[in-house]
C-alpha cells in the first residue's frame, strides 16, 4: 500500500513538472511574440508624444495631464494641463482661473493640425476674456467625451472650474464611431477597445470595454526605454502573458465583427444625440449654457434630421451651424475638406458662436 501511495504521488509530482514545464515553455514562446509586436510599435512611435495616451478603465484610453511636446512632425506643440485640458506651449500647466469654456470631442474639438490658440475653444475663451478648458481628445467619440464630463464630475474638477460655457464639437463620423467598441487608434495587432453605446431589452446603455492596462503599460514602457528586449520588459511581459492572451483572443473575436457591432447596433442616430444631450444637461449646472457646434467635413455637409430633431427636444442647448460659417465667412474648402479644421475653420467657428452667444 505504501508503495502504490508513493508511486501515486511519484505520478502527481511527474505531470505537475511536465504541466509547469509546458506552461514556461508556451509562456516564453508567448513572450517573445508578444515582444516583436511591441519592438515594431516602438519602432514606429506614431505621431503623440510618449505617454500622450494612457489607459482608463471606463472610457477604454485618455489623454494624459502634464504632457509637453511637439507631434511628430513639428507642426504644433502638445500640451496639457495638470487638471488634462489641452493648453498652449508657454502655458503654465499649474495654475487657472475658474468659470471658463470647457469643450468636449474628439481631434476636431482638440485641434489636431493647428495650435492650441488656433483652436475655437481658445478663440470664443479670449474673446469673453475666459480660460479656455479644452478636452478634447483624439478618436473620442460622444459616448466617450460623455463619460469623460461624468468622470471630471466625480472627481471633483468640474466644482474647481466651474465652466460658464460647454461647447461640444461634432461631426458627422461621430455617429458611427459611438457605437463600436474600436476607436480609430486601435488594431489588430496591438489591442484596443472602448466604450460605446448600445442597445437591448433593457433599453439603451454604454458598455464598458474589457480591461488593456498591461497594454498600454508595455506600450509606453517599449517607447521609453527602446526596442531592445531587457530583462526587465521579459520578466513584464512573461507575467502578463495570460492576460495579454485572454485580451488578444478577445480583440481579434470583436475586430473581426466591428462592422457587424454597427450594422447591427439599433441605437438610432436621434437616441445617440439624445442620450448624449440629456447625459450633458444632467451634469452641468442650469447656469452653464451649453453649446453644440456641427461641423461640415465637405462641401453642403449639413446636420441630420436625427440631429436636428434632437436639438429641437433640447431647447436650452444653442446650435451652431459650422457648414453656415464656413460659408458667411468665405472659408476655403482646403480649409477644412477630407482633413481636421485648419485656423481659417476654427475662426469661423468661433465667431460664430460668439454671434449666437450675443
Amino acid at each position: 500500500m505504501k508503495y502504490l501511495n508513493k508511486k501515486r504521488c511519484n505520478y502527481i509530482i511527474y505531470m505537475i513538472v511536465v504541466i509547469v514545464l509546458i506552461f514556461t515553455v508556451f509562456n516564453t514562446f508567448l513572450t517573445f511574440k508578444i515582444h516583436n509586436q511591441l519592438e515594431t510599435m516602438a519602432q514606429n512611435p506614431g505621431r503623440w508624444p510618449v505617454g500622450a495616451y494612457v489607459f482608463d478603465p471606463e472610457i477604454g484610453f485618455d489623454f494624459a495631464s502634464n504632457i509637453s511636446g511637439y507631434i511628430s512632425d513639428s507642426s504644433y506643440y502638445v500640451k496639457s494641463h495638470k487638471f488634462g485640458y489641452r493648453i498652449g506651449e508657454n502655458d503654465n500647466p499649474n495654475t487657472y482661473k475658474s468659470g471658463g469654456v470647457l469643450s468636449l470631442g474628439c481631434s476636431v474639438t482638440y485641434g489636431d493640425e493647428v495650435e492650441s490658440n488656433q483652436t475655437f475653444t481658445k478663440l470664443i475663451a479670449d474673446s469673453l476674456s475666459l480660460t479656455a478648458y479644452n478636452y478634447g481628445v483624439s478618436s473620442f467619440s460622444y459616448i466617450h467625451a460623455l463619460i469623460k464630463a461624468q468622470k471630471l464630475n466625480e472627481c471633483g474638477l468640474l466644482d474647481t472650474l466651474q465652466p460658464s460655457i460647454v461647447i461640444l464639437g461634432c461631426w458627422r463620423g461621430l455617429t458611427n464611431r459611438s457605437k463600436t467598441p474600436f476607436p480609430p487608434i486601435a488594431s489588430k495587432n496591438i489591442p484596443l477597445t472602448a466604450a460605446f453605446i448600445t442597445k437591448n431589452d433593457d433599453g439603451i446603455m454604454i458598455k464598458y470595454p474589457i480591461g488593456t492596462q498591461q497594454v498600454f503599460e508595455l506600450a509606453t514602457l517599449y517607447r521609453k526605454d527602446g526596442p531592445s528586449l531587457s530583462i526587465k520588459k521579459f520578466i513584464k511581459i512573461f507575467a502578463a502573458v495570460p492576460k495579454f492572451v485572454y485580451i488578444f483572443v478577445k480583440n481579434k473575436m470583436m475586430y473581426g465583427n466591428a462592422r457587424g457591432i454597427i450594422s447591427n447596433n439599433k441605437v438610432s442616430d436621434y437616441e445617440l444625440y439624445d442620450f448624449y444631450f440629456k447625459g450633458i444637461e444632467n451634469i452641468f449646472s442650469n447656469k452653464t449654457k451649453i453649446i453644440v457646434i456641427h461641423m461640415p467635413t465637405k462641401l453642403n455637409d449639413r446636420p441630420n434630421d436625427e440631429l436636428l430633431k434632437a436639438l429641437a427636444d433640447h431647447p436650452d442647448i444653442i446650435f451652431v451651424d459650422g457648414e453656415s460659417a464656413i460659408k458667411k465667412y468665405n472659408v476655403s474648402t482646403s480649409e477644412y475638406q477630407g482633413k481636421h479644421p485648419q485656423p481659417g475653420a476654427h475662426m469661423a467657428y468661433a465667431k460664430e458662436t460668439l454671434n449666437r452667444l450675443k
